[in-house]
């Protein structure tokens, strides 16, 4: 009676130490795999940040341009209200 007891108990023992050790081996390619997938993601997430900064220095430069624009315009604008005051002076 013993000896079987002791049979199956190791019996029991040798089968789950079988599945947990497949259990463990399977989180660990689950795992290995998640990291993997977390390495693309990041390398995505860094193109997409390096993309959208350059979009921020297209923006801003294109701003800073237009500005230049309007000083320029408005320089214009006051040459062209000078000139129309000498033309009014001269009449």
């Amino acid at each position: 009676m013993t000896e079987s007891t002791q049979i199956l108990l190791f019996a029991v023992v040798i089968v789950l130490t079988v599945l947990l050790s497949i259990i463990g081996w399977q989180i660990f390619q689950i795992l290995s795999e998640i990291r993997k997938m977390l390495t693309k993601f990041n390398v995505m997430v860094d193109g997409a940040v390096t993309i959208s900064g350059n979009l921020g220095k297209s923006f801003k430069d294109l701003s800073g341009f237009s500005e230049g624009i309007k000083t320029v315009l408005g320089f214009l604008k006051i040459f062209k209200k000078g000139e129309k005051k000498d033309e009014r002076e001269q009449k």
